[in-house]
């Protein structure tokens, strides 16, 4: 197992070293001068002097090597940079928003998961019955609709027809229900199809016919037997829906005003502020490939063949 943690450790350097240069080079090289759209947006007009005095001042003058040099030095000391829009602390920008993003992504984790056991359960026990084929059939229209067409369908019904719940913001509790639930349902599609195929696999396992010959019910044999089969591959969907939900956020967060780094990120893309847009796609990615590593871990911990891989 220590073999395979050092082995993992070493490849994972390697991934984020590698996500550095991307994040990098594909904010850096995007479309339009970011030194011009400070200077229009300071309500001044920018002239070529006073574009290449502020490429100056911000070392965007410099050649690509030496910037991403400089910014990877800076980022191993933690510091993420300042933000062009009001020369602020970018770490303390993002880090002030992660609590906002991580209790969205929590509740539609929740959502999530608990839609997609409950589902898959219930179409495992009844698998030919007509709430089972509604469940298949609703799955399939989830999964091909985009969130922000749920997340506008959330609003139109439940917060303006019905007036249940906020449009928008983080100022009550009520408030992370629609987004939880527009990010969750996304989530909760991935998880019941795969969900719902092994456990349809476990159930014809012979220890789980043998356990079900000898008088344990269905509803037990399902829940005991046929569910713990399933759950390492569960277990892998889920980390790979919870990356999903932290990258899908951006959108919804903008769609109901959820105060979370996703809105931040949206703010900065449209200001050209650069290195808050750096900021968020590197700890968006990092935390994905930390997530999925950990789980990987996880999962070697406790199956052989997967350590052997």
């Amino acid at each position: 197992m220590t073999a395979t943690v050092l082995r993992r450790a070493a490849e994972l350097l390697l991934v984020l070293l590698g996500l550095s240069v991307l994040v990098f080079l594909l904010t850096s090289l995007a479309p339009g001068d970011p030194a011009e759209e400070i200077l229009r947006r300071g309500g001044i007009q920018p002239t070529a002097r006073s574009v290449a005095a502020l490429r100056a001042e911000l070392g965007l003058d410099q050649p690509l090597f030496t910037q991403y040099l400089r910014w990877l030095l800076a980022l191993l000391r933690g510091d993420f940079g300042h933000s062009y829009t009001d020369r602020s602390p970018v770490a303390a920008e993002i880090f002030s928003r992660v609590p906002a993003t991580l209790r969205l992504a929590g509740a539609a984790a929740v959502v999530a998961v608990a839609l997609a056991v409950l589902a898959s359960v219930r179409a495992a026990f009844r698998p030919g019955a007509l709430d089972s084929r509604a469940i298949a059939l609703l799955t399939v229209a989830i999964a091909g609709v985009p969130p922000y067409i749920v997340g506008i369908l959330l609003i139109s019904v439940v917060a303006v027809g019905l007036r249940a719940l906020p449009t928008g913001g983080a100022d009550s509790p009520g408030a992370v229900v629609l987004p939880a639930l527009t990010l969750g349902l996304a989530g909760a599609a991935t998880l019941l199809r795969l969900l719902r195929a092994d456990l349809a696999q476990a159930l014809r396992l012979p220890f789980v016919k043998l356990a079900a010959a000898k008088g344990l019910r269905p509803r037990r044999a399902i829940m005991v037997h046929a569910l713990r089969v399933a759950a390492p591959n569960a277990i892998t969907a889920a980390s790979t829906v919870l990356a999903e939900l932290l990258a899908g956020a951006v959108v919804v967060e903008t769609l109901f005003s959820w105060p979370g780094v996703g809105q931040l990120a949206v703010s900065a893309i449209r200001q050209r502020d650069l290195p808050v847009v750096q900021a968020y796609v590197l700890v968006t990615a990092v935390t994905t490939v930390l997530v999925l590593a950990l789980v990987e871990l996880c999962l070697a911990a406790a199956d052989p063949r997967v350590r052997r891989r």
